[in-house]
């Protein structure tokens, strides 16, 4: 039985390999046909992951997006923080009332 599964999958992902290809076919026969080494210089390889590093750190992507996403962890992290600190209260005040030391609120 998983055997056949594991089969069936596999056929399955070659099908699915095949359908990506065939969809890509007309744009696969519009790349040129000269080689990527005759387009790309040995400096432009070298300079890469520092022009890359740049623009993203200089686009809106970087501004927008990242420091949206930070500003919603830090809000949910308050938000267990207080939930935490509410709990931890709420436990000190059973204690003090058990022990009869302090008033319960």
């Amino acid at each position: 039985m998983v055997i056949l599964i594991s089969q069936i999958v596999f056929v399955l992902s070659l099908l699915g390999i095949l359908f990506i290809i065939v969809r890509k076919l007309p744009a696969l026969s519009r790349l040129p046909e000269e080689p990527l080494a005759e387009r790309v210089s040995f400096k432009m390889i070298i300079q890469w992951p520092g022009n890359v590093i740049k623009s993203f750190f200089s686009s809106n992507f970087f501004q927008n997006v990242l420091v949206a996403d930070l500003e919603k962890s830090l809000r949910k992290f308050k938000i267990a923080a207080l939930k935490i600190y509410n709990a931890v209260d709420k436990f000190i005040e059973k204690l003090k009332g058990k022990s009869g030391n302090g008033m319960p609120r």
